[in-house]
């Protein structure tokens, strides 16, 4: 029984000292200094600074400033953890309760129910779980800051953390601990850098995650715009919306004064311009991937034309879908969209006319626009992929009026059409082109 007790002993005591030992290896000896080099560039004059924390006796100074050690130690600890591979919500500091305090930070110029409409979008950690990394994937130009931390230990070794990131906390950070390197979105790194630096430092706010809740606010906007402007539609024409509602699924409506190719003023018209409710309507009778494109006249609160806009839009949907070789398309590639287009009492609008037929003038063929101007009440104007604009005639022939890419050509292919300047509203990318294609899908000039 002695002997068992001896050896016990023996064997805890050979544990404890391999612990200890190991421990004791495990350990950072004493850091002798920390320099943090913070700088950029960009519109205005470049900036550099450089910051040493220097080890004397017991104790680390910032110039005459003493630091408190527990800033050090977690600036180790978070250049020791592993490594972060995308942006973590809780490890940036956003939980339910931050999202719900920086809710109010609600854009001012809308209605409650708009603003109300924000801080629940804001408040919803699900919308932000997927708004979050796009905030470290945006292009940025014009600013280039730069941030290196290095770290000097008594033993000679040293660790070195960079970043040139202008994203929230400038993540991510590449670290090299131990000869070993490996990059990481650790906003720890970012908060305990920002701890060691006097207050107002260059890039400071970058650091401790100021701009992180300005870009969420901008996402969440950008993510409820549509939402929002349905909201203000329906706060300024409650009534006329509501008939609207009542006939159609409304997927987007905003009222403004903007114009377009046709509709809208014209260049030397005065103000004040007319407003238009601009609005994506769908009715379930008709193919999943077919939307009205509507723009109806807006004044002293009332949405000209909703009480039978109905009937009105019907002759142009059926002439639309009536066309042989596009139903076809259609309904082999669902994914592709066609918009139906109707401007406050007609689908090809007065000025659509007049542009159309401008256009024609340029490319030399006046005798397509007075084909088109004798029928211009009856025919249609669709959009495909807002971008390639079509005008069906009573016909069911089909004239390519403009095309602008990344809008794709259906069943026709890019050498089958030819691009010319418009005579206005031209842009980048394609241009008018004037062709004609038969009911059946041949291209006839």
């Amino acid at each position: 029984m002695e002997s068992c007790s001896v050896v016990r002993w023996a064997i805890g005591s050979i544990i404890c000292l391999f612990l200890l030992a190991f421990g004791v290896q495990g350990q950072e000896p004493a850091v002798s200094s920390i320099t943090i080099d913070s700088g950029g560039s960009g519109l205005g004059p470049s900036t550099q600074l450089e910051f040493v924390i220097q080890a004397r006796g017991r104790k680390s100074y910032l110039g005459d400033e003493v630091i408190d050690p527990k800033r050090i130690d977690a600036l180790l600890a978070a250049l020791r953890a592993p490594a972060l591979p995308t942006p973590q919500a809780s490890n940036l500091g956003i939980t339910r309760e931050w999202l719900q305090q920086n809710a109010e930070a609600a854009p001012r110029n809308g209605a409650p129910n708009q603003q109300a409409l924000f801080k629940e979008a804001f408040s919803d950690p699900e919308i932000i779980e997927q708004l979050l990394p796009f905030q470290f994937k945006f292009v940025k130009f014009d600013d280039y800051p730069a941030m290196q931390v290095t770290i000097e230990f008594a033993n000679g070794h040293h660790w070195v953390a960079t970043s040139d990131s202008y994203s929230p906390f400038m993540l991510p950070w590449i670290v090299s601990v131990s000869g070993k390197n490996r990059t990481t979105y650790n906003a720890d790194i970012s908060r305990a850098v920002a701890a060691l630096m006097p207050t107002g430092s260059f890039n400071l706010d970058r650091l401790n995650g100021e701009e992180l809740k300005t870009q969420l606010v901008e996402a969440v906007t950008t993510h409820i715009k549509g939402q929002w402007d349905v909201l203000g539609v329906e706060n300024r024409a409650p009534e006329s919306f509501a008939i609207l509602r009542r006939d159609f699924q409304v997927e987007r409506a905003i009222i403004n004064p903007y114009r377009g190719v046709d509709f809208g003023y014209l260049a030397n018209d005065p103000s004040p311009h007319e407003e238009n409710l601009q609005a994506s309507l769908r009715r379930p009778s008709l193919p999943r991937n077919t939307t009205e494109d509507v723009v109806l006249l807006f004044h002293e609160g009332k949405i000209d034309g909703v009480d039978d806009l109905a009937e009105r839009l019907a002759p142009f949907e059926s002439l639309a879908l009536s066309v042989p070789w596009l139903n076809g398309y259609l309904s082999d590639h669902p994914e592709q969209r066609l918009y139906i287009r109707f401007v406050h009492d007609r689908s090809f609008s007065a000025k659509a006319m007049q542009n159309f037929a401008a256009d024609m003038k340029e490319l030399g063929k006046e005798s397509l626009a007075n084909e088109v101007a004798a029928v211009q009440d009856k025919a249609a104007l669709v959009f495909l992929d807002y971008g390639s604009d079509w005008i069906i005639l009573p016909d069911k022939r089909m004239v390519l009026w403009r095309h602008y890419a990344p809008a794709g050509y259906l069943k026709l292919q890019a050498t089958d059409v030819k691009f010319q300047r418009c005579a206005d509203y031209n842009a980048n990318g394609g241009g008018c082109v004037g062709a004609v294609v038969s009911p059946v899908g041949d291209i006839q000039q």
